[in-house]
């Protein structure tokens, strides 16, 4: 195989986890890599120059591609702007920037005729995009479902084994799998710049991020944890992107939020910090990926992984359409979530006196909701926590409800809608 000079932005974990690997891919010949301080000490040390120039190797005619694993919006982008109009192939971890400005960053490639490969942007080790693009290539994809965030799915399974959100928070943040700054992770928003790029695949079209409805983890409690495992559930943070809407609406019905899944369903069984998705194929029916989503080699596996098919192609005349996936250039955007349609679980402190459960039935049922299943628990002080399971009910019918509860009399306290929670239901 033809020998390929790259230059790499970025030398952090994942960075250093591609400079281990390509050290076994002779061909792939690492030539600059740009960082903040080339005097930082660490574990690994590429075979070649460290600089703080980017433009030492956006400028340099050799170098053939450009992988970036500095992540970030800014200055991200304008590097791969800037890199893209040099003619350079990209190689991208960066789901950020590409659900942000992927319509104009692949309009670029394909007027410059070069690609951009980005299985690391999603899933981790996980071959989830490249299953989606050419592995189901004589599919049209209807949806794609799962546990999308590692540091999420950790931080629950330590809370169902009876750890506090913060306990658990605090040793994904230890072991690494968070950030000092967890928001990106814990509040939805990695999850949703994931969507967006599998909607470019799988449909066609980024989704604008600030469109798709994100809820996180912050207001689970190990009591909801617990009361899930009861009823036959464990709470995950699912990712959802469909085509068409989960009830024929126009638009993609694209969100993220904590959900309810049956402990039979295969999702219920992905633990600690991996990823697990559903991806469905109107031929294929629907395929189960498992695997680690994160981390340092499993993500620089699927960066080198993208290397290497770049390189086995990069001598072929017009090689790059071929590579360049069918995405429009014109976003969409999300579905709203008034018009989603699930079954819900609430937990509620209500006052413990006469006529609550009767109170409750005709709110709901004003609102067209149908109880499943309602119990009360344990009574402290003058309080009693009331849980529900619904049948179907519309998202916009459920918001109603909740309203008209917050104003009631018979609420502990204005707050004391412990939580509402959606339970699974296939896209």
């Amino acid at each position: 195989m033809a020998r390929v000079v790259l230059g790499m932005l970025g030398l952090g974990t994942v960075g250093t986890g591609v400079v281990e690997l390509l050290s076994k891919h002779r061909h792939l010949t690492l030539k600059k890599v740009a960082v903040k301080d080339v005097q930082k000490e660490r574990d690994v040390k590429p075979n070649c120059p460290l600089t703080t120039d980017v433009n030492e190797i956006i400028n340099d005619p050799e170098i053939e591609v450009l992988v970036e694993v500095m992540g970030g919006e800014n200055p991200t982008v304008s590097y791969l702007e800037q890199a893209i109009k040099k003619r350079k192939h990209i190689v991208t971890a960066n789901k950020e920037v590409l659900a942000k400005h992927g319509p104009r960053l692949f309009a670029l490639a394909k007027e410059h005729g070069v690609a951009i490969f980005f299985e690391a942007s999603v899933a981790g080790g996980v071959p989830l995009l490249s299953t989606i693009h050419k592995g189901l290539e004589a599919n049209e994809i209807e949806s794609v479902t799962g546990i999308l965030n590692g540091t999420t799915n950790f931080i629950l399974s330590k809370m169902e084994a009876g750890n506090s959100y913060a306990s658990a928070l605090k040793e994904a943040q230890e072991l690494g799998f968070a950030e000092a700054d967890p928001t990106a992770d814990v509040d939805g928003f990695d999850v949703a710049y994931k969507l967006s790029v599998l909607a470019a695949l799988g449909f066609g079209h980024f989704v604008k991020p600030d469109t798709i409805y994100k809820e996180g983890i912050r207001n689970i409690t190990e009591e909801d944890m617990a009361l899930a495992k009861e009823f036959g559930y464990r709470i995950k943070l699912l990712g959802t992107a469909a085509r068409g809407g989960s009830n024929g609406n126009s638009g993609f019905d694209v969100r993220v939020h904590p959900t309810l899944v049956p402990l039979d369903h295969p999702l219920a069984s992905v633990s600690g910090p991996n990823n697990g998705i559903l991806v469905r194929g109107h031929a294929v029916g629907q395929l189960t990926l498992i695997g680690p989503g994160a981390g340092k080699l499993p993500t620089a596996s699927a960066v080198v992984g993208d290397l290497m098919n770049l390189a086995g192609a990069l001598k072929l005349p017009d090689f790059a359409s071929y590579f360049q996936p069918a995405i429009d250039a014109s976003p969409a955007s999300a579905a709203p979530p008034d018009s989603w349609k699930c079954p819900f679980y609430l937990r509620l402190v209500v006052k413990d006196t006469p006529g609550v459960i009767g109170k409750l039935g005709t709110i709901f049922g004003a609102h067209n909701i149908s109880i499943s299943t309602i119990i009360q628990r344990g009574v402290e002080g003058q309080a009693a926590t009331v849980v529900i399971l619904t049948h179907d009910v519309l998202g916009k019918d459920m918001n109603a409800a909740i309203a008209e509860l917050k104003k009631s009399d018979f609420l502990a306290s204005k707050d004391e809608i412990g939580n509402a929670i959606r339970i699974f239901r296939a896209a």
